[in-house]
């Protein structure tokens, strides 16, 4: 339970409050709307370079992540007090026990630990990348200054791994530590916002725009709408990896309020965020936006940006040895004795070393494929990944709406469902 100011309930309420908040949302504004954004696996260019079509999307996903989130508000009703509600629960508690552990093994063999890396992996290349073109506006870039690419490889992977390992051990040494930073964080992640809507528009009144997503825009193509669709679903997704923390929250009415503030924030800024970086930017590409019109402004805003990808290493790294811990402890995994609970050590050695087992095979993967690309098969991986989860989450959807005429399960339906 989290026991703070006890006397004061009000505070108490409003630090819970704020914790699931920005979970929600830094779960999901991390890596995904910066990496998913941009290249010629991004938003824009399976859009076939239609700004229009893109942002039709964004907004489709957006609504209906919304009303997914109303879904499974009824579903997380039906817990009891002290129930965990990670989605192999779920998944147990309305498809059945086998379903249970066929999500939870899912979650934390192979979605979680690629989430986490995900993070961690793209957090240093974004910040190396950010320096990349500051010192190339003044004719040497880095991997030059530090002794060529094969370098600057090496040193991007022990900090990536340095990084992740320093997160890792905080929350697990410092259980509640990981709440404080993402609320600190998150709160940060509204600087880029306001950097984005107030210098996109700037430059684009001011015309010192050459060329934008607008003008360079591409055709109209009907299958553009489902080939731009994954990215954008995986910019989406962990909007509802924060009902995980339900069990560790005293006040469960803040629970509901705090989930549906962040997703609909969530939907709110990714479309502000596009619009604006569309203005100004010719490939969608968000850290590359001030790159022409100011590299020393460009800089701080992408350490900024950088600052706020930690969010993503810190939710998943708290949130992982919850997910085993709720597999465990409600039997979905192998144990010897059903009686025992997992301690929490136990529960984040566990998510250590699957998520470092799963971070070198990628990389030694990615690097035996291609020797300039750590970042391949992790990538790749994310777009497979995502049809899997958003599958996992129709299920469990199909399993509350089908609760409905059975009512198996008690379980709150609300105003504004889903169907």
């Amino acid at each position: 339970m989290i026991n703070v100011n006890k006397k004061n309930k009000v505070k108490n309420k409003t630090f819970e409050f704020l914790t699931i908040f920005s979970m929600t949302f830094g779960i999901v504004v991390g890596s995904g709307i910066y990496l998913k954004n941009s290249g010629d696996n991004g938003v824009l260019a399976r859009a076939n370079d239609n700004p229009w079509v893109a942002m039709a999307v964004w907004v489709f996903v957006g609504i209906f992540a919304c009303m997914m989130m109303f879904t499974f508000l009824e579903a997380s009703s039906a817990a009891k007090k002290d129930d965990y509600n990670s989605m192999g629960v779920l998944g147990a508690q309305f498809l059945g026990r086998k379903w249970g552990s066929l999500f939870s093994i899912f979650f934390i063999v192979i979605y979680t630990p690629l989430l986490t890396i995900i993070g961690a992996l793209f957090t240093i290349n974004s910040l190396f990348s950010a320096i990349d073109a500051f010192m190339l506006a003044s004719g040497k870039g880095l991997s030059e200054a530090i002794g060529g690419n094969d370098v600057r490889i090496v040193v991007e992977l022990i900090l990536g791994a340095v990084t992740l390992v320093t997160f890792q051990a905080i929350n697990s040494i410092y259980k509640d530590s990981g709440k404080w930073i993402q609320i600190i964080f998150s709160i940060l992640k509204f600087v880029p916002l306001i950097i984005v809507i107030g210098g996109g528009i700037t430059l684009y009144a001011t015309g010192n725009v050459e060329n934008n997503t607008f003008t360079n825009q591409g055709g109209f193509k009907f299958n553009s709408i489902f080939a731009c669709l994954i990215p954008i679903l995986f910019a989406f997704d962990g909007f509802l990896d924060s009902i995980n923390i339900q069990h560790d929250i005293e006040h469960k009415k803040v629970v509901s309020p705090a989930m549906l503030t962040g997703v609909i924030s969530v939907a709110v800024f990714y479309l502000i965020v596009t619009v604006s970086i569309f203005l100004v930017s010719p490939n969608g590409n968000v850290l590359t936006m001030f790159d022409k019109a100011s590299p020393g402004f460009s800089l701080a805003f992408n350490l900024i940006i950088t600052l706020t990808l930690l969010t993503t290493i810190n939710a998943y790294t708290t949130l992982y040895p919850k997910i085993v811990q709720a597999s465990y402890d409600e039997k979905y995994l192998y144990k010897r004795s059903f009686d025992e609970k997992i301690k929490w050590k136990n529960a984040t050695w566990i998510s250590v070393i699957i998520t470092d087992v799963v971070i070198v095979t990628f990389v030694t993967t990615s690097l035996l494929i291609d020797s300039t690309d750590y970042f391949l098969v992790a990538d790749y991986s994310a777009d497979t990944g995502i049809l899997y989860a958003f599958t996992v989450y129709a299920l469990i959807m199909y399993g509350v709406i089908r609760n409905r005429k059975t009512k198996k399960l008690k379980s709150k339906k609300w105003k504004t469902p889903m169907f």
